[in-house]
């Protein structure tokens, strides 16, 4: 084994790379985070419906930070860090292709890349997305890497043929770090394995008619399994020492779940992002229109997914549209905290839509405020703005847990930090909510699996024992009643906008 024993203490670096950032972050076995560096990704938009990255770039970027970290550390304890292994966790679906050399195929296509939109539309009056759903546990979508690769079939067919490769965000990265070409077996899941055997699936690919990428598709690895050793050319790049063990890793939101503590059934796993993402690991598989089935952790088990676009980035846009005096203040939620306090007790009926990049339903709805008045301020907006975020992440979670039978939620992103919000989430779930002092959950996901492949940690079940975070708890309140009517508003309100918006577009 690689830089560790027993008698000694172990550090172990996540690498979490982002649709803006990765995130280098070293940490003790306990958990705890030793040192932290972050890069900028840039999002290249050239084209329309094109939202792609350089992959060259992306990792200089990333082994630019992984150095900063690991000099951060050694400064940090006063001696040097070598961690005993590193894994990745990285954005899921896109696209990352290599070439018959190794070498990037052309730029990534990101999870925000909604090129093949048209060919979706083909594919749902064609039946090939319900038969998808029956047999791979999902739907496709925009950015998945069928319809990408089908897109590319039909506009790009050379480059289609020189396919190589069909990998992630993070199965690139750590094709950069060890030389090795494989995916892990959450990722694998993205598109074309049967739900039933868990394994990449013939009559998926043909389904799609993409049998000419089976050769592509990489080896299919457990997410806690070595997968590689840093090669030479990785340790001059990122300071790590060369032979040090990479674990295959895990698609980011997994790794956000496992960061919180989330490694088996029974809690729902909850990220307020960019993206609502709302989770749940099962024993069983099942298919539903409302959630993506993907494999778990190990064999034997699932993750329900129910993602939309419609999270943390609406308050973003508040902020930056109707209170930007707030945010030269430093922590602008707190600044703004008097104006909903002053609104606390005020029935207000404004219902917020937080569809500005996107929604779950299959109408293209645009976001809204309804029952705006002359009376009304901005804390009572802003108070609109955080229910419709999480009546939206509510949404999602009465799809994969439609009878209630989950109480508890662990909740992590960035609003998860305000109390505001754990206790809006609390009342608007109307079950108990716990937040994690762990404001770098997918990259401990990242390290737990890397820990995991050296025996550091001896399963997940430990590992997280182990790394666990202080918890705020959130129980619900007395405004559950409220926040029940409010969502029956906002059901309303989102059938009569679906209404009026398909007779705006009727031709």
């Amino acid at each position: 084994m690689h830089g560790w024993s027993p008698e000694m203490p172990a550090y172990l670096l996540g690498l979490d790379s982002g649709l803006t950032v990765t995130k280098a972050v070293v940490f003790r076995d306990d958990g705890k985070v030793v040192a932290l560096a972050r890069r900028e990704i840039a999002q290249i938009k050239a084209v329309p419906r094109h939202v792609e990255r350089d992959m060259a770039a992306h990792w200089q970027a990333s082994a630019a930070a992984i150095r900063e970290a690991l000099e951060r550390a050694s400064t940090s304890v006063g001696a040097t860090v070598r961690p005993a292994a590193v894994s990745v966790a990285g954005h899921g679906d896109g696209l990352y292709l290599l070439d018959g050399n190794g070498a990037p195929l052309g730029l990534a296509a990101t999870s925000l890349d909604s090129r093949a939109q048209p060919l979706l539309r083909q594919w749902d009056e064609a039946g090939v997305s319900e038969k998808a759903l029956e047999l791979t546990g999902q739907r496709p979508f925009a950015s998945s890497p069928a319809p990408l690769l089908a897109h590319m079939k039909a506009h790009e067919p050379e480059r289609f043929q020189r396919i190589a490769a069909v990998l992630s965000c993070k199965d690139w990265l750590r094709f950069c770090l060890t030389g090795r070409v494989a995916t892990d077996f959450t990722e694998a899941s993205v598109a074309f394995t049967d739900i039933g055997t868990q394994r990449y699936s013939e009559e998926a690919l043909a389904l799609f008619g993409l049998g000419a990428v089976a050769n592509a598709l990489p080896d299919v690895l457990m997410p806690c399994e070595i997968a590689g050793y840093v090669t030479e050319e990785a340790a001059l790049a990122t300071g790590l020492a060369a032979g040090t063990p990479v674990a295959t890793g895990l698609h980011d939101v997994t790794a956000c779940a496992v960061g919180a503590g989330v490694t088996k059934a029974g809690t729902i796993a909850v990220i307020a992002g960019t993206y609502s993402i709302n989770e749940m690991l099962v024993d069983v598989p099942g298919t539903s229109a409302g959630w993506n089935a993907r494999n778990g952790l190990r064999p034997g088990q699932w993750m329900n997914m129910s993602v939309s676009p419609a999270s943390s980035a609406n308050l973003d846009w508040f902020l930056g549209t109707a209170a930007r005096d707030a945010l030269a203040g430093g922590d602008p939620f707190a600044l703004l905290q008097a104006e909903l306090d002053a609104v606390a007790d005020d029935p207000s009926d404004i219902v917020y839509l937080p569809y500005l990049y996107g929604s779950p339903h299959a109408e293209d709805v645009p976001a809204a405020f309804l029952g705006l008045r002359g009376w009304h301020g901005r804390g009572h907006m802003l108070r609109a703005v955080a229910e419709g975020i999480v009546f939206n992440h509510r949404h999602h979670v009465d799809l994969i847990d439609p009878d209630g039978s989950v109480g508890k939620v662990r909740l992590t992103g960035g609003s998860s930090r305000n109390p505001f919000f754990g206790q809006l989430f609390a009342d608007a779930l109307n079950r108990r909510v716990e937040v994690p002092e762990m404001p770098e959950a997918g990259a401990l996901g990242a390290a737990i699996a890397a820990g995991i492949a050296v025996n550091v940690y001896g399963d997940w079940e430990e590992a997280t024992a182990r790394t666990a975070p202080d918890l705020r708890i959130y129980q619900p309140g007395r405004a559950v009643p409220r926040l029940q009517a409010g969502y029956g508003r906002y059901r309303e309100a989102i059938d009569t906008v679906m209404h009026r918006h398909k007779e705006k577009t009727a031709p």
